[in-house]
């Protein structure tokens, strides 16, 4: 279980870094961030800000193991693994 967990995590940290760039502006899906900054702070979560999207986009844990003693625990590795990946390869 810890295996795929960590699978898990690895996926979903490319996910979240992929749909973060992808929401930029001048890319396929930029009218996400133009039409969601009027959210204001409330839109981090959404795609503004890698750490922040782990709180949202920890769905594929929730969907495949539920809300357990480990949710809080990946959510945490994920915002981590996706601010690490963020910083090293896109971050100018």
């Amino acid at each position: 279980m810890l295996a795929d967990i960590l699978i898990l995590l690895a996926a979903n940290a490319l996910y979240v870094v992929g749909f973060y760039l992808c929401v930029q502006d001048g890319m396929l899906l930029g009218f996400i961030t133009k039409y969601g900054q009027r959210l204001g702070y409330w839109f981090n979560p959404i795609g503004g800000c890698v750490t922040c999207m782990a709180s949202l986009h920890s769905w594929p844990y929730l969907y495949l193991y539920g809300l357990d003693l480990l949710f809080m625990p990946y959510m945490f590795m994920l915002a981590a693994s996706g601010t690490a990946i963020y910083n090293k390869y896109f971050a100018e």
